[in-house]
């Protein structure tokens, strides 16, 4: 799935430079399908190590040892570049030190309404809803609630889809919202009978019809997180059944860092001078972008995964299907 990763992350930098597909944005679709992919990979990584309710205190220092060293890294390299080269961006036109720790603490980050104009890495929002999943996920799946929570997130989703809720917030960027997109994921890993996967993967069709058809309901993002949902189960079925080699893993290893720094090289190009009307401007920011990924995952990445594999051979770990990269 490395290559997807990868593929997904470079969709997420192009969204932020205007670039759309018919009009509708890639960034979302390719985030939807991050949420299905970490349902799949962190149902694996339960399984396989983290089997026990006793065992989920470390399951959460695995999933902080994942999230916060590139994070950290290019959190204050962002901020090292504000406050040299003072890119002009509406994310970060009140950058002040409350804002600055509501930052760099992560779990908020999906709340950014409340500090609009200091988003010192803005993509990062969806890393507050990631680690706010990784909260819920170990007491969903030890505990084997998954289809109540499943139901219970889909029928408040059904809310921003119908406009009772705000479809932005709600039914994108909330956790009662997207948390069923997530079970997906989980269902693709392990479920109990494909006919509930199937229904619920065609309940997911009937609405994005119902968007298509009926132009009233489309709201703000609504299309583009049903379109990713529907697009986005399927891919991750089929990649699950693949092997991988190095080229895959490359790319795996590559996509948080890309993720997380195309806002750094693109006020760093701003800062520069470079003109983002070249016509080899984009060309320049993907290449960067992944030389730069390249850096922090051998200077940051690589050390601390050798560290996260020591806590879950400590864990016991059960291996079904060999290693994923987590």
């Amino acid at each position: 799935m490395g290559i997807y990763r990868l593929l997904l992350a470079i969709a997420v930098l192009l969204s932020h430079l205007g670039i759309t597909v018919y009009g509708r944005n890639i960034g979302v679709f390719a985030v939807v399908s991050f949420f299905i992919l970490s349902g799949y990979v962190m149902t694996a990584l339960l399984d396989r190590h983290y089997r026990q309710f006793s065992s989920i205190g470390k399951f959460y220092l695995d999933r902080a040892m994942r999230l916060f060293p590139q994070f950290l890294f290019y959190f204050f390299l962002t901020l090292l570049l504000i406050t040299i080269a003072r890119p002009s961006s509406p994310f970060i036109g009140d950058v002040t030190l409350p804002k600055i720790l509501l930052n760099v603490i992560m779990l908020p980050l999906n709340f950014f309404q409340y500090f609009l104009n200091c988003q010192i890495i803005p993509q990062a929002w969806s890393l507050g809803l990631e680690s706010q999943f990784y909260l819920v996920i170990p007491l969903v799946v030890v505990c084997q609630v998954r289809g109540p929570v499943f139901v219970a997130s889909l029928a408040f989703f059904l809310l921003a889809y119908l406009g009772i809720l705000d479809s932005d917030t709600w039914g994108y960027r909330m956790l009662p919202g997207t948390l069923f997109m997530f079970i997906l994921g989980s269902y693709i890993y392990r479920t109990p009978g494909k006919r509930s996967l199937y229904a619920a993967y065609l309940l997911v069709c009937a609405m994005l019809a119902g968007v298509v058809i009926h132009r009233g309901w489309q709201l703000p993002f609504t299309f583009e997180v049903l379109a990713g949902l529907v697009f986005g189960v399927p891919a991750v079925w089929v990649l699950s059944k693949l092997s991988f080699g190095w080229i895959e893993e490359l790319a795996g290893n590559l996509s948080y860092g890309v993720f997380l720094n195309h806002f750094f090289v693109i006020w760093l190009f701003q800062g520069i001078g470079i003109s983002g009307y070249s016509w080899w401007y984009v060309y320049a920011l993907i290449a960067s972008s992944i030389a730069l990924a390249c850096v922090s995952y051998l200077l940051v990445e690589r050390p601390v995964i050798r560290l996260r594999h020591v806590l879950r051979k400590r864990s016991a770990p059960i291996d079904l299907r060999g290693e994923l990269r987590t």
